[in-house]
């Protein structure tokens, strides 16, 4: 019944299409008790078992003032073990994808607005590049808003622990950080002028929210 059990789940893990920006589930994280059902919820200590920590540096440029684009290196560590999984993005939203190094991979490769990965390890590593038109201008208050997430290790209806750091960088000289959202990681936010530092442990799904304020307000910049 184990061995059974086993190719079942590998099999539901090879053919399963990750909505989340990745998902990676180990069978004995599958108990009943263990689930989450996908309510949001900070952890104030880390799971036993080492959670799946996703790394993103983001890189706001004065040129993502006009374009909404932006870059973005992307690091997953203790991806598995699993027979196959991807890294999805929107389509319309990601350009210039690239894979910068792995560990513990059998094969990796790019595949439209996707990452395949098979035959991980269990502290398997994966790091992209990107660019990726995430800020967009409000055109009511003038005010830039990156929006990051959602960030999620699901499977099926169940969501496990996962370990996100943010650092993202942008343009002091024309931008000044307003609000961060949700307010649990705003709290263990570290900012300074052109920089911020997040760092969450959590369950269920995560969208963040970072707004600025722009600091020369210049007519017709932005984009639609």
């Amino acid at each position: 019944m184990v061995g059974l059990f086993r190719n079942f789940f590998l099999l539901l893990i090879a053919t399963l299409a990750c909505i989340a920006p990745l998902s990676s589930i180990a069978e004995e994280e599958l108990s009943p008790d263990k689930i989450n059902e996908g309510e949001l919820q900070f952890l104030v200590e880390p799971p036993d078992r080492p959670a799946h920590t996703q790394i993103n540096h983001i890189a706001i440029g004065t040129e993502s003032l006009k374009t909404g684009w932006i870059k973005m290196k992307q690091c997953h560590h203790h991806l598995g073990p699993t027979r196959a999984l991807q890294v999805v993005f929107h389509r319309e939203r990601v350009r210039n994808l690239q894979i910068i190094e792995t560990q513990g991979v059998g094969r990796a490769w790019v595949e439209g607005p996707t990452v395949q990965l098979t035959d991980l390890t269990k502290d398997a590593v994966l790091c992209i590049l990107s660019e990726n038109r995430s800020l967009r201008r409000n055109e009511l208050s003038g005010e830039y808003e990156w929006q990051g997430g959602p960030y999620m290790r699901r499977y099926f209806d169940g969501f496990f622990p996962m370990h996100v750091k943010i650092v993202l960088d942008y343009p002091a000289n024309s931008l000044s950080l307003r609000s961060i959202d949700p307010a649990p990681i705003r709290l263990r936010a570290v900012t300074a002028p052109g920089h911020v530092r997040l760092d969450a442990i959590f369950e269920g799904r995560l969208d963040v929210l970072v707004r600025f304020t722009p600091v020369d307000v210049v007519p017709g910049i932005g984009w639609h």
